[in-house]
């Protein structure tokens, strides 16, 4: 998966190491899901990364139809003969030169998938595009085709983020390359590739005469296509020769003329109320299990920058680094600006509202366990993961559940996620807390001791090491003298970092007679109040505010600073708390949660909440930067602890105790398993609720945009209304007009249609 803001290019999914992750059971499938469909011809030693890629597909029960359309070169076919000698799933197919479109064709008639992919053969696609694409239409079949975004690499690199939703558009230009997964009837009723067509521009041609045939497609906000540019390449001769491009597309529009008012526009799948669930899984796509390790999957709400998401991640790539397999699902919509990071240790990583209806995460969930052989689920920070529990369990009672929770969340659903995790403990082998605070507040609310276990977050010491610039270049970079020293402040600008109380203690530090400089790492919705407040307390000259940085980034800031200073209104164990130990920078921070667990008396100052907690900090400060000595040592005790009791490795392996513990309680003191069809009405339930959730939010936000003035407005019209409408239901002659069937009939289609939601 590639870096969206940093892309390279070179990292082609064919050559990767992690392509050996998927291998087949040898179980024959019933059916064959996928029929990738690749015209051949005189085709370069490119063609052994495309071979490479479709044999890593995360889903593996595909056949792969390569037509040979002529080829002339020797090397050419030999390459082909010997490749696909390796694998009893590809067939070749020779016929003499017709063209990519004939070739296409001719594939299709030896194909029996429920789908088929068009696959250039010096094209490539990421390990699960082909598993994403099936699941999408399974979930979706209002579409008959997909794709997704792509990387185009080669003479020209750059990314391409159009595809099918610009609709009727594509009747002036084509949007992208033909790499799609079609449904196999779809391709039937339209006909295939116009084999008059030689000089190119025919998959232009073949959707418009899909969408003429009355489909369309969808495509999939990933990028999990490479698209290689070649300058002698067939769409470059047709972009070099003088009007073929616009001659082309004025026979267009002459052929699919009627398009142009009648353009097809299915949309994704919305779940309706109390829907019946479908748990059975279309895709047939049986792995063999890991040999070695484990096989886990966990459930994230997301892959963002942030604490949990940082120790999601080292705990993923200690595992791998170990032999034991990983796969990925995101259950939130949101910018998962982390995914790749995710994907450098697993290919296995799915955003489930990318792909699914959400009445489909279910099965899909389902599927991934039985696929993968998956012995072990960690649901951490997805309300979805708990909710969706129960229905997991029922469908496999042999997996151990365990969950991971950081902090209770004070203002959100009573308590956040270790709300959850007592609520669902019942069908939880084990519960993990990083802090034995955490496991305390679970206890006091019902849950039992006995299966909560604490484990400590480690940090990667590696990460903070002096490769990185150093300590004076950072400095002259932020422009800051060598003998200053720095306090640093990492995080949100948000109500739990309590902004205001840090623009005070800045202030009066400095008041005190302090000389410092400070750098605020983050951004947040607080931002504008605090750099107000900044300027009122006289010390807007002594910040840098340097906004979001990347994780990198972050370590080099922090490597040139002395002093972390927190004053959070909550948290579990900050991240940011404990890189700043591994780089040995002594913490001056908040004594909530779990941080008097890590923080002790001779490696940071913590400061309890209270009335004179603002002269506590800068006594603090006052010590820190007045005792350089002393500061010294805690400094040197930080690391220390980041080497030892706070190790990564420590973190990891106690991780891997707490599975074989979770085994273990499964077989010796298995949680009860509900029932099938009672789990399924649950899950029911649960889905319900988001639903409901999300509508509400929906509505929220669309009331929050408008002033509170017109909302009172309203509010006062619809009470107005309301007290009209009941003292005319009142009269003979309305209540006469209400038993009116056509009276009712028009009712019910006013209600309808002034209740839709209009365009943003």
């Amino acid at each position: 998966m590639i870096d969206r803001l940093s892309p390279n290019y070179s990292d082609l999914p064919g050559l990767r190491p992690a392509n050996s992750m998927y291998v087949a059971s040898g179980i024959a499938p019933l059916h064959v899901d996928v029929s990738v469909l690749t015209p051949y011809f005189n085709t370069e030693d490119f063609f052994s990364e495309t071979f490479a890629c479709i044999r890593a597909q995360s889903l593996q029960n595909w056949e792969w139809i390569i037509v040979d359309d002529g080829s002339t070169d020797t090397a050419s076919v030999d390459r082909l003969r010997a490749l696909a000698a390796s694998d009893s799933r590809i067939q070749v197919v020779h016929q003499a030169n017709a063209g990519p479109s004939a070739a296409r064709n001719r594939a299709f008639k030896n194909a029996v998938g429920r789908y088929v992919c068009l696959l250039d053969s010096d094209d490539m696609v990421e390990p699960t595009y082909l598993e994403k694409a099936v699941w999408f239409l399974d979930s979706n079949p209002g579409f008959a085709f997909c794709n997704a975004y792509s990387v185009v690499f080669g003479d020209q690199q750059y990314l391409w983020a159009n595809g099918f939703e610009r609709g009727s558009a594509h009747l002036h230009a084509n949007s992208g390359p033909p790499i799609s997964v079609i449904r196999h009837s779809a391709y039937a009723e339209c006909g295939g590739f116009d084999e008059s067509i030689r000089f190119g521009h025919e998959d232009w041609d073949f959707w418009l005469s899909m969408a003429a045939a009355g489909h369309w497609g969808y495509t999939i906000a990933e990028y999990l296509q490479w698209y290689r540019k070649r300058g002698n390449g067939r769409f470059e001769q047709i972009m070099r020769a003088d009007g073929v491009n616009s001659q082309f597309e004025q026979a267009m529009h002459l052929k699919y003329a009627s398009l142009r008012k009648n353009f097809p526009d299915p949309q994704r799948t919305v779940y309706l109320p109390f829907e019946s669930l479908n748990m059975q899984a279309a895709a047939a796509n049986p792995l063999n299990a890991a040999s070695l390790g484990h096989r886990f999957l966990f459930l994230v709400p997301w892959m963002v920058t942030g604490g949990a998401d940082r120790v999601n991640l080292d705990l993923l790539e200690g595992l791998v680094s170990q032999g034991h397999h990983v796969t990925v699902c995101a259950t939130l919509p949101a910018d998962h600006s982390w995914e790749h990071e995710f994907a450098k240790f697993t290919p296995d990583v799915f955003v489930l509202p990318n792909i699914l209806a959400a009445n489909d995460y279910p099965r899909f969930l389902n599927y991934l366990i039985q696929s993968r052989g998956i012995d072990t689920v960690l649901i951490t920070g997805s309300t979805v993961g708990y909710q969706l529990l129960p229905a997991m369990r029922a469908a496999a009672p042999e997996v151990a559940f365990i969950d991971m929770c950081h902090v209770e969340e004070q203002h959100w659903l009573n308590g956040g996620h270790p709300r959850f995790a007592v609520g669902y403990q019942d069908q939880l082998d084990l519960n993990i807390t990083t802090t034995q605070h955490l496991a305390d507040w679970m206890c006091d609310r019902g849950a039992e001791r006995a299966r909560i276990e604490v484990m400590l977050t480690g940090i990667r010491t590696s990460k903070t090491s002096t490769e990185r610039k150093t300590r004076v270049e950072v400095r002259a970079e932020l422009g800051i003298a060598e003998h200053i020293p720095v306090i640093v402040f990492a995080g949100r600008l948000c109500a739990q970092k309590r902004p205001a109380l840090l623009a005070q203690i800045l202030g009066a530090a400095r008041e005190s007679g302090l000389d410092y400089e400070a750098v605020i790492v983050g951004d947040g919705e607080l931002r504008q109040e605090f750099e107000a407040l900044l300027s009122k307390y006289h010390v807007a000259d002594r910040v840098r505010m340097v906004g979001s940085l990347s994780h990198d980034r972050w370590l080099e800031v922090l490597g040139a600073s002395d002093i972390l200073l927190m004053p959070s209104q909550y948290e579990g164990i900050s991240i940011a708390l404990l890189e700043a130990i591994a780089s040995g920078v002594v913490p001056l921070v908040a004594r909530v949660g779990g941080q008097a667990e890590i923080v002790s008396s001779d490696a940071g100052i913590l400061v309890p909440h209270g009335p004179d907690e603002l002269q506590q900090y800068v006594a603090a400060l006052q010590r820190l930067i007045g005792m350089p000595h002393e500061h010294a040592l805690m400094a040197a005790r930080c690391r220390e602890l980041a080497s030892s009791r706070l190790s990564w490795s420590a973190m990891v392996q106690h991780f891997l105790q707490i599975v074989d513990d979770a085994h273990a309680l499964r077989l010796n003191q298995p949680r009860q398993t509900l029932s099938a069809g009672f789990a399924r009405e649950m899950t029911t339930l649960a889905l319900e609720n988001k639903r409901l959730s999300e509508a509400v939010e929906w509505l929220w936000h669309r009331g929050a945009n408008e002033p509170m003035a017109q909302l009172a407005a309203n509010a006062g019209e619809v009470q107005a209304i309301t007290r009209f409408a009941v003292a005319m239901s009142r009269t003979w002659l309305v209540r006469r007009l209400i038993r009116n069937g056509v009276v009712r009939k028009f009712a019910k289609w006013f209600v309808a249609k002034v209740s839709a939601p209009t365009a943003a």
